[in-house]
C-alpha cells in the first residue's frame, strides 16, 4: 500500500502538479469518450433505443483524431495538444452546423454530431484555457476575516 501512495505523493506533492494531474486526466478521459463515440459511425445497426447519436465516417475519423491528440496531451502533459485537440473538435461542430443550415452533412451526422463533438471540444478548451493554478496552495482558514 505504501507503494502505491508514495508514487501518486510524489507525482501531487504541490498544489500546482495535483491541478495538472486532475487536467491530464480528463484530457485523457474525455480522449477515450471521443474513440469510443466514434463507434457510433456504426450506429444503424443499434436498436432505436440506443441510437443517440448520428455520425457518418468523417465525424468519427475527426472524433479518433481528436480523442488520439487529447490522450497524448495527457500522457505527456502537453497543454498545446489539448488546446489543438479541442479546436479541432469545436471546429468540426461549427462546420456540421453551418453544413445543417445550407442542408449538407459534412460529417455525415445530424445535430447530435454538434452537440456530441462540440461538447467533448468545449470540454477540452476549458481545460486548456483555465488559468494556471498558483503555487501557494490554498488555506480557507487563513485570510480575510
Amino acid at each position: 500500500m505504501t507503494g502505491g501512495s508514495g508514487a501518486s505523493g510524489a507525482s501531487g506533492a504541490s498544489g500546482a502538479s495535483g491541478a495538472s494531474n486532475a487536467r491530464d486526466r480528463a484530457a485523457i478521459v474525455i480522449g477515450a469518450a471521443a474513440i469510443v463515440l466514434a463507434g457510433f459511425v456504426f450506429g444503424a445497426a443499434l436498436p432505436t433505443e440506443f441510437r443517440f447519436m448520428n455520425i457518418g465516417p468523417v465525424g468519427a475519423g475527426l472524433l479518433v483524431a481528436g480523442g488520439v491528440l487529447s490522450i497524448a496531451s495527457g500522457i505527456i502533459r502537453q497543454r498545446m495538444l489539448r488546446l489543438i485537440a479541442g479546436a479541432l473538435l469545436t471546429g468540426a461542430a461549427l462546420v456540421q452546423l453551418v453544413g445543417l443550415a445550407v442542408s449538407i452533412r459534412p460529417l455525415g451526422g445530424d445535430a447530435s454530431a454538434i452537440a456530441v463533438i462540440g461538447g467533448l471540444g468545449i470540454g477540452l478548451l476549458v481545460l486548456s484555457l483555465l488559468p494556471s493554478p498558483s503555487t501557494q496552495p490554498h488555506d480557507p482558514t487563513k485570510g480575510n476575516p
